[in-house]
């Protein structure tokens, strides 16, 4: 019973904020179910945007990676921290003002409307991978504290996520995210003081703060840079939050306050991983790093903190991809949003991505396929698009062949597992939006063409 209280509080928890948003709400209030009302504040931007990307896949396997190979595993998530500062930079303040629902519906302004169908059905793709990733880890959670079988546990963890999703929308997810990542940032803090305590601060005290070593290579570097961190800076995800602020300067100091508590979580666990040297043995799967050293340094109390800390990452993530691919297969590719139609497509993303978790592909090679496809295909002309607008065009056509483009070479990296597909299909993707580049007069501007009106809020 005691393995079971921390995925059931977390399922509570979520469930009860979802009935008492879900109350509110009816099938033609867009807004509040898609962007959470355009009311949310720069702190529960900042704290949602951190919490999705700190999921439990990253928390585990960073805190392994730090085990492994030291300080340099800090990239898995600062390579995030390089993204938000640049999207922060250049392309935040764009996206809250576009007045859009979804990120395909935007670029319908910035990259005319032949990208938006092609777009949507990469996203889609690309994220029900990830979503698929999302059940997996939840499933892993579950067997390890419930002892249910793989299939059964998936299948919980899955109706579960569902539900809670489906019934508060938006709103729901961003709310809970903030205390999701409350309890995730006490469950870290506990865990590190009480590794120290038991004598891993000697492991911590012989690290070299390093950028990359030996085991942790320039070419691994700069793939995580190029290919995680692109992953960031044009995100559907993100750009959800983002739309979901209060205004364009709500928007922008949001990324920057997630991007500092990105940086500050990655530390924390990287911290974490490294003084797990002092408990266990070589040789140990890196995922399991962090739940072998538990029990040599933390009374059985605090690892149930831990333990609900990982399902509070799990959840936060799991919950806002579910929500993404959602509102985009509604919006952008059935064409039909609302609150029933978003409800649906849960259901319709919910089955194929239930069996892809049942494949047998690990988490991670799920999560590194959807980014290949994704960021080769998407960021450049999307990046391009957005920084330029205003002062140039992008041909239309020629942007939905880079995205196809690049998007076909980033499957055949991910089916290979060879990098230099990735870079290829990225400069692909690049080099075919900047030859398509359209400069145009200041006669010939004209205002956003987007017309959002009916799913604004009013100005504050």
């Amino acid at each position: 019973m005691t393995g079971l209280l921390p995925p059931l509080v977390c399922l509570s928890a979520f469930l009860l904020l979802s009935l008492w948003e879900a109350h509110r709400l009816t099938d033609t209030d867009i807004a509040a179910y898609y962007v959470c009302g355009r009311k949310s504040s720069a702190l529960v931007t900042a704290l949602s945007i951190v919490a999705s990307c700190v999921g439990g896949t990253a928390t585990l396997g960073m805190a392994g990676l730090a085990w492994q190979v030291g300080t340099p595993a800090f990239w898995w998530l600062g390579s995030g921290v390089a993204g938000l500062m640049i999207l922060g930079l250049f392309l935040a303040s764009k996206v809250r003002e576009s007045g859009a629902i979804t990120m395909p519906e935007m670029l319908e302004a910035y990259l005319g409307p032949a990208s938006r169908p092609v777009a949507s059905i990469i996203i889609v793709t690309a994220w029900l991978a990830i979503l698929a990733a999302q059940f997996s880890a939840l499933g892993s959670v579950i067997v390890s504290l419930v002892g249910l079988s793989e299939f059964w546990s998936v299948a919980a963890g899955a109706a579960g996520l569902l539900v809670c999703t489906g019934i508060g929308g938006q709103a729901a997810v961003m709310r809970s995210d903030v205390w999701q990542y409350a309890i995730l940032l006490l469950a870290l803090l506990a865990a590190l003081s009480f590794c120290v305590a038991a004598g891993g601060g000697e492991s911590l005290a012989a690290v070299s703060f390093e950028a990359i070593n030996a085991d942790f290579p320039p070419s691994r570097l700069r793939y995580w840079l190029c290919v995680l961190g692109g992953g960031y800076v044009v995100c559907p995800m993100l750009f959800g939050r983002l739309l979901s602020a209060r205004d364009a300067r709500t928007a922008r100091r949001g990324i920057f306050l997630a991007a500092a508590g990105l940086a500050v979580t990655a530390g924390l666990i990287v911290a974490l991983g490294i003084a797990c040297r002092s408990f266990v043995p070589a040789g140990t799967p890196p995922e399991l790093v962090l739940s072998a050293a538990l029990p040599f340094c933390m009374p059985p109390w605090a690892s149930a903190l831990v333990l609900l800390g990982l399902c509070s990452a799990v959840f936060s993530s799991a919950d806002s991809c579910l929500m993404t691919a959602a509102s985009i297969l509604s919006n952008d590719i059935l064409r039909r949003p609302g609150v029933r139609s978003c409800r649906l497509s849960m259901l319709l993303l919910g089955l194929p991505a239930f069996f892809l978790a049942l494949s047998g592909k690990g988490i991670l090679s799920l999560l590194l396929m959807a980014n290949d496809i994704y960021v080769c295909g998407v960021v450049p002309p999307v990046f391009v698009g957005m920084v330029l607008y205003g002062k140039a065009r992008l041909r239309p056509f020629a942007a939905v062949f880079a995205m196809f483009g690049g998007g076909t070479l980033g499957l055949v990296a991910a089916m290979t597992e060879v990098s230099e597909y990735s870079f290829a299909g990225l400069s692909f993707s690049l080099l075919v939006s900047l030859c398509a580049v359209k400069w145009i007069s200041d006669s010939a501007r004209s205002a956003h063409p987007l017309n959002a009106a009916r799913r604004q809020s009013p100005p504050v």
